[in-house]
């Protein structure tokens, strides 16, 4: 069956015929009603019903807002998931026709059209989203808290224009999971003996929501030195999920870290490294520059100011959830000003209402999505009374904000990467390496071999997870029909932006943003620090002899790997598994022109990314040795070897599902290696090969959902995607 239509669109109406949307879970619980509420991640079949008050000769047709219904609504699959059926109680002929194809970036799913006859009144029919009947596995509830809501519009003459129904839409409260399952603690990264500070706690669900059901008590063990700390924290219902301790001090200097635990909810963290040093240059500050609110014409998920995505709203997430020290939650696909200006008022009012020096820095920003040249972000240093529409092409977006010193254009892989090709930019100040949607080392090489020299930041650029929250198993990403394509290869929340500045102010950020004073992690608040020849990341140093690099870091789990890439070749690699790291190479050959950074990944799964230190040598080597690995490079794993292991109890598992939902054919020697415990979630780890070009690819297998999800990877290392050669990969 076709899918829907892209152009289709209800008109504003108050049809009389009636429409309900229930849930009935796996459980057989049904719920119902005009507004209610279930817990992200159930699992079920949505009913739509319809019954009809008033001849109808074209048809019905449905939209989803605020949410997503699943991975991929699909018509051919009775065994697969989110099967999609119509059951009729009616003499006309209608047919269902279902948007297989891009559900997540198109409102309307599904449209009843009438064939042959008329519905009349007193007809009736259900949609099934998610039926069960042949064995199939459901459907899950999306796992974002957010308002979702079900439109429905009748086209009664067969004219082609569908009216809004009266009793449309039907609202459904996507509230987080009742099962904590993760803890987390921040504090500060960088104090001074003395220093006053407030640390956060949360508690998240398997879904990295903050679970606001949590009720219990958390045990704090502080090192030495730690002060204003009490040795239990008691949440109950009215907290939410979330813990702000006031009045925290570091009375010595060294590196301080708090454990916490639950042991009721089998819960326990360590918080991130509080670095005490005495009056400290530059303060590590967190944030992002990329993450989304209300304001968007085209995938129907934030064009609502609802409790999740109003901007202010966004903004107490950034402060509470992430404990961030700046952020800039901003539009993604924005209408033009003149047609809703409330949207952009509600940005600068949440803008005014946030800023507060020394704790939190609010910014302004919107996305345009320039062709070609790929999208930018536009993040505004201060107060800005105009934005750009979203379609502006990018010789519009350069001529406006391409030379201003007190706006950023922050390159990332979203709906249309940089492409560079296509249009050369004058300056590239600030890249995103790693975001919800994936891990882009990519762009980051690609930059380097254009002669660009910018900053590098992760952000999370959500759109329905909170701002803030961890690295989340989705049950709509990570699939093989999206991660070996550009995007949509990663966890959808997490990536995280550090900037060493000298004070938590709004000029101070922006000068150590300009400086390249900057490094993206994957939402680990990982304190890296990297330098060449005594000259920090993010500056240029010139040579006159040997290039020795030394970093620094303090991570928040054990440290797995470190390798250290000048251009795109990796000149060494380190295995220390030891939470805090101090190492150096001394690099005896530099290149003519080198550009060195530092990837980093923590046992946890959680990555960094250093920004470049650019090099110049007199008598450097014009080339790299040929005998130097790539930046990209896997080292074989001898598949044949891997066995006996704990995660050969899932690979039955993973094998129906691979029958079920893919194309088995694609896939050879799938190989179980090992269980994992990551930020993400516990999961069971499979190696293989992909299509006719045997492509390596690792695979998480995420068993303790019900309905168990699965993230695919380039590779059997995680670190990120090939590029944009890898879309389109067949058999």
């Amino acid at each position: 069956m076709d899918d829907v239509s892209m152009d289709l669109e209800p008109v504003d109406g108050s049809e009389p015929d009636g429409f309900e949307v229930g849930f009935v879970g796996r459980d057989g619980v049904e719920t119902t009603g005009e507004a209610y509420d279930l817990p992200a991640g159930k699992v079920g079949t949505w009913e739509l019903r319809i019954t009809v008050h008033s001849e109808v000769a074209g048809g019905f047709l449905f939209q989803r807002r605020g949410f997503l219904l699943g991975h991929r609504t699909q018509v051919d699959n009775p065994l697969g998931r989110d099967y999609v059926t119509l059951e009729t109680e009616s003499e006309a002929r209608v047919a269902l026709i279902v948007n297989t194809a891009n559900q997540s970036h198109q409102a309307s799913f599904a449209q009843v059209v009438v064939q042959e006859g008329r519905l009349k009144p007193g007809d009736r029919f259900v949609i099934r989203v998610g039926d069960r009947s042949e064995g199939g596995p459901g459907c899950e509830v999306y796992d974002a808290t957010t308002m979702a809501r079900f439109g429905a519009a009748v086209d009664r003459e067969g004219s082609g224009v569908y009216r809004k129904l009266k009793a449309s839409p039907v609202q459904v409260r996507i509230i987080s999971e009742p099962k904590p399952d993760l803890l987390r603690i921040l504090g500060p990264s960088v104090v001074s003996p003395g220093e006053a500070f407030h640390v956060n706690i949360g508690v998240f669900d398997p879904h990295r929501n903050v679970c606001e059901q949590y009720e219990g008590d958390v045990h704090l063990d502080v090192s030495e030195g730690v002060e204003g700390l009490p040795e239990v924290v008691t949440f109950g219902r009215e907290d939410a999920g979330l813990k702000i301790l006031e009045g925290v001090r570091v009375t010595a200097p060294g590196v301080h870290r708090i454990e916490a635990q639950d042991q009721r909810a089998s819960l326990q963290a360590t918080s991130n490294p509080i670095v005490c040093r005495e009056d400290p240059e530059y303060r590590l500050l967190w944030g992002e520059f990329h993450g989304h609110s209300w304001g968007d014409t085209t995938l129907g998920l934030m064009d609502a100011p609802s409790f999740k995505v109003h901007p202010a709203k966004r903004h107490e997430q950034c402060r509470q959830i992430g404990r961030y020290d700046f952020s800039a939650p901003g539009m993604m696909s924005p209408p033009k000003q003149e047609d809703q200006p409330e949207i952009w008022e509600a940005h600068q009012q949440a803008y005014r209402d946030n800023d507060e020096p020394g704790r939190y820095v609010p910014f302004l920003a919107s996305e345009v999505h320039a062709r070609p040249g790929g999208d930018r972000n536009v993040v505004f240093k201060a107060w800005s009374d105009s934005y750009l529409w979203q379609r502006s092409s990018m010789d519009v977006l350069q001529a406006a904000y391409g030379d201003r010193e007190d706006v950023i254009l922050e390159a990332h892989v979203g709906g249309g990467p940089p492409d560079w090709n296509a249009y050369r930019t004058e300056r590239e100040p600030l890249l995103e390496v790693s975001s919800g949607h994936g891990a882009f080392e990519w762009v980051l090489q690609r930059a380097l071999s254009h002669g660009y020299r910018p900053a590098v930041i992760g952000s999370s650029d959500a759109h329905l997870p909170a701002m803030g929250t961890p690295m989340a198993a989705h049950c709509f990403r990570g699939r093989f029909n999206h991660v070996l394509k550009v995007r949509d290869a990663a966890f959808g929340s997490g990536p995280i932006a550090a900037v060493w500045a000298t004070r938590c102010e709004r000029e101070a950020i922006w000068e150590a943003i300009g400086d390249r004073r900057t490094f993206a992690t994957t939402g680990a608040r990982i304190v890296l620090e990297v330098n060449v020849n005594g000259t920090p990341a993010g500056g240029e140093a010139t040579l006159s002899g040997p290039a020795t690099v030394a970093m620094e870091a303090y991570g928040c789990a054990p440290v797995e790997r470190v390798d250290l890439m000048r251009n795109d070749r990796c000149l060494k690699s380190w295995f220390p598994d030891t939470v805090d790291v101090d190492l150096e190479f001394v690099d005896s050959q530099p290149l003519r022109e080198g550009a060195y950074y530092i990837r980093l990944r923590q046992t946890d799964g959680e990555y960094a990314w250093s920004t470049p230190v650019w090099t110049s040598a007199s008598e450097g080597e014009e080339e790299p040795g040929e005998d130097l690995p790539m930046w990209n490079a896997h080292e074989e794993v001898d598949l044949s070897g891997l066995r006996p292991n704990a995660a050969e109890a899932y690979e039955a598992d993973l094998n129906q599902y691979l029958e079920v939902e893919e194309d088995p054919k694609l896939f050879s020697k799938i190989t179980p290696v090992r269980l994992v415990q990551e930020v993400t979630g516990r999961s069971a780890l499979f190696y293989g090969y992909l299509g006719a070009d045997r492509i390596p690819v690792s695979i998480r297998w995420y068993y303790e959902f019900e309905i168990p999800r699965i993230h695919c990877d380039w590779g059997w290392r995680d670190f990120g995607m090939r590029g944009e050669e890898g879309r389109g990969l067949t058999g």
